[in-house]
């Protein structure tokens, strides 16, 4: 089935009259809307105003947005089965749209799910990140961010750290199992596999608790005319058989195992390395309370190729900390600090038969799928990995990016402000971002002299409360503005501004 089909079935099926012989479905009980328009410098859109924003804003500028969106969540009365659903409808307007990978329209989310006891299923489109980080305030998780649209899914799991009976509390697991669709331009109808496997160990209530997981994810099968002929694939179809599912799910090289037949339509390559384009990372994290405040220490270890099991490639990950005030009117309630490595890579070869220069693990890049780790041209995982349309002047290139080689400092921080205007319903709150990078290319293709680049955002929030018969026309109106600023070689000097007006209500 077509990804743009699909979609439209979980639409029709969320927006079609319920029977009142069907008491888990409600009709929606929040809604939403948000009308905003960016203005640049530049005719692209700043760094941190278009970035970790679920494929929302469109990379050309000056443009204008409308949203609207609705949610039905689940019945807290209802402690076993329940179902929900929620869409979210996106129309942009910008210039030289035919560039931007950013569509004019688009439905961000649709999706129906469903609970039973510790249990979630969904099928459609959701926002989600993947990845031990703060979700908030960080430059993105390595292998998932929210950066692309949303990509469809059928996905069951354990949503929330749930404890483990016979630990008593003190172990607790979280995970997902996933099939999606990727699409694709250069291989076509391409599959997505994704499953993560996180525990926690304490209790909520203690004062440490440690986490620990994995992130897996595959792009796999999908048709591609473009590679016959190249020696690494038998006709335009990939492997997509059953057995070549089981390969994929479960890590294994084809060529140095028996438990699994091997497919007659793989060819060396195949064989040499694994089923599809595998990558994802292997997360720890540390959490202390300390009853005013918490501090959460976090590392996420990126593979791609192996060199991580052998840790040639160690050096490698995105490390972050930050401190959070519990208290609710705080000047600074979060403030955080990432560094992302990612120029060891393992070394400048790569040598299948000797681990220890098994390098050169070119992230988010693939021989096959050169569409690389994105969705619809759109970076899945760290936004700091960027495409090659998204650098300055250099697109003359067979794959998806020519800059994963990177150094990146990156400093964030959230709070509320002092409210001194009778018109503000509640103290402003703010977000702000700084980040800045040392952009080497890859191994292959690296940058004559490194590239440094600043980006930051500050972002400033407030809702409005009646004052008259006028203003009791925007009580509960939420103004946003956004300011954003580039500066470097990796993108055109910019300065961004976005200014937007949003509502939310609950029937």
């Amino acid at each position: 089935m077509k990804q743009y089909s699909f979609i439209n079935l979980i639409f029709f099926v969320i927006t079609t009259p319920l029977s009142a012989q069907s008491p888990a479905l409600r009709t929606p009980n929040y809604y939403h809307s948000e009308a905003g328009a960016i203005l640049s410098t530049s005719s692209k859109t700043p760094y941190w105003l278009r970035t970790n924003q679920y494929g929302s804003v469109p990379y050309n500028a000056p443009s204008a947005t409308i949203k609207i969106g609705f949610l039905s969540d689940y019945d807290t009365t209802r402690h076993k089965f329940d179902i929900a659903y929620g869409a979210d409808l996106i129309v942009n307007g910008s210039t030289n749209v035919d560039f931007s990978p950013t569509q004019v329209v688009l439905l961000q989310q649709a999706y129906i799910k469903a609970k039973l006891g510790i249990l979630e299923a969904y099928v459609g489109r959701r926002r989600e990140v993947f990845g031990l980080d703060d979700t908030l305030l960080t430059s993105g998780s390595y292998s998932w961010s929210g950066n692309a649209l949303p990509v469809p899914k059928i996905q069951i799991g354990i949503p929330r750290y749930t404890p483990i009976g016979f630990t008593k509390g003190w172990v607790s697991v979280m995970g997902t199992f996933a099939h999606g669709w990727l699409g694709g331009t250069y291989v076509q109808h391409a599959f997505l596999h994704q499953k993560s496997l996180f525990f926690r160990i304490g209790k909520v209530q203690n004062t440490f608790r440690a986490y620990g997981g994995v992130n897996h994810d595959v792009v796999w099968g999908g048709v591609s005319p473009e590679l016959v002929g190249t020696g690494i694939v038998t006709s335009e179809r990939l492997p997509a058989s059953f057995r070549d599912y089981l390969l994929v799910v479960s890590g294994l090289r084809t060529g140095s195992q028996t438990i699994i037949p091997i497919s007659n339509d793989l060819t060396d390559f195949d064989i040499t390395n694994r089923i599809g384009n595998h990558l994802g990372s292997i997360d720890i994290a540390l959490e202390v309370d300390l009853r005013r405040h918490s501090l959460f220490i976090y590392r996420q270890n990126p593979f791609d190729s192996g060199a991580l099991f052998y840790l040639t490639s160690i050096a490698d990950g995105l490390n972050g900390i930050r401190l959070r005030n519990h208290a609710p009117n705080a000047l600074f309630q979060n403030i955080l600090f990432e560094f992302l490595n990612t120029t060891s890579q393992g070394g400048p070869e790569f040598i299948l038969e000797d681990p220890q220069r098994r390098g050169k693990v070119n992230y988010f890049n693939n021989a096959q799928f050169r569409d690389g780790w994105a969705y619809q041209r759109q970076t899945i995982g760290t936004p700091f990995i960027t495409p090659n349309y998204d650098v300055n002047g250099r697109t003359s290139f067979n794959g998806y990016t020519i800059n994963n080689r990177i150094y990146a400092w990156h400093l964030g921080a959230s709070g509320t402000l002092p409210n001194h205007a009778r018109w503000l319903k509640q103290r402003p709150s703010y977000l702000a971002k700084l980040s800045l990078s040392r952009n080497l290319g890859t191994y292959d293709t690296p940058y004559p002299q490194p590239l440094t680049q600043f980006s930051m955002l500050v972002q400033v929030s407030a809702v409005v409360q009646s004052q008259g018969s006028i203003g009791s026309l925007l009580d509960g109106t939420e103004l946003i503005g956004k300011l954003a600023i580039d500066a470097g070689g990796l993108y055109p000097s910019a300065t961004g501004f976005y200014l937007g007006i949003r509502r939310s209500w609950q029937k």
